[in-house]
């Protein structure tokens, strides 16, 4: 599939601000599963831009706007070929041989372990999610698949969590989504993460951008997340557990980390008094040959 995807976010503030810091994780990921044909960002008022890598291998674009002002703009316009269209298409390693493939995985890489050991309050222990659970966690059958278990694990997720929108905050604790019962696509990634390190595989938060065609029902039209596990044999597969569906051609991922503070889209600092306004943030997806 090929996909054009505007992104635009505007912050506007009661005072003037000023010496605005900026980073924005929106550029597509390049890699195995999808290339990037263009992209390009902007700024209002205008801004120098500059890149890095950061320690995940998402691309940051950063700028800061020093002088006064009440407004601020960023625009995304990219254009994005997916290739991945079976997501089951690898070479099955046998369910004895899973776990000395996945040490020794790691073992080559040691970031690895970053997508097991990690704990926050978007992915806690499983320990301390357990009290918020009122069922039992799947377990992992190590006479089975892995994938066999992830995919149970996809179909728990919802059994815990009602899809809310705007039900809890921003990098809000999976913990508390969970006592309520309900939460949007950032607490049902986080939750499916938090069990699968709990069984000592390594899974990754992604956000990026999903066909509208296929998004939730009554969810609004901006950027989503999923998961995504190392599977013996077949490396990172997604799983989004919000649409209890693996990531396929119809997703595009665009940051990878821990948890969604990784790979927020924009995070910044500025000098001046706080806004207590959400930012404004408008998402077109358009495949090659569709109308918008």
């Amino acid at each position: 599939m090929r996909y054009l995807i505007e992104h635009e976010t505007i912050l506007e503030y009661p005072q003037m601000v000023r010496e605005h810091h900026v980073e924005l994780r929106l550029a597509p990921r390049a890699d195995g599963h999808q290339k990037v044909l263009s992209c390009a960002m902007e700024t209002e008022p205008d801004a120098e831009m500059a890149s890095y890598f950061d320690y995940f291998g998402n691309r940051v674009d950063y700028f800061c706007v020093i002088q006064p002002h009440t407004r601020l703009v960023t625009r995304l316009k990219s254009e994005v070929e997916t290739l991945q269209q079976n997501p089951f298409n690898f070479e099955a390693i046998a369910a004895v041989d899973e776990q000395e493939w996945l040490q020794k995985t790691i073992r080559r890489t040691p970031p690895m372990n970053d997508y097991v050991l990690h704990r926050s309050l978007l992915t806690p222990s499983a320990m301390k999610l357990a009290e918020a659970v009122a069922c039992a966690f799947p377990r992992r059958d190590s006479e089975q698949p892995v994938l066999d278990s992830l995919m149970a694990l996809l179909e728990w997720v919802p059994s815990v969590l009602e899809y809310r929108s705007g039900s809890t905050e921003v990098h809000g604790s999976l913990t508390a989504a969970v006592r309520q019962g309900g939460g949007v696509c950032q607490d049902f990634a986080h939750l499916f993460i938090t069990v699968a390190r709990s069984w000592g595989v390594p899974a990754r938060y992604v956000m990026g951008y999903l066909d509208p065609g296929i998004s939730q029902v009554g969810e609004p039209l901006a950027t989503h997340a999923w998961a995504e596990v190392l599977v013996p044999g077949a490396g990172w597969i997604g799983f989004d557990a919000t649409h209890n569906l693996l990531a396929n051609d119809h997703y595009v991922a665009v940051a990878v980390g821990r948890d969604s503070y990784d790979a927020a889209p924009q995070r910044g600092s500025f000098k001046g008094e706080p806004s207590g306004e959400l930012p404004t943030v408008t998402v077109t997806m358009q495949g090659q040959g569709q109308e918008q």
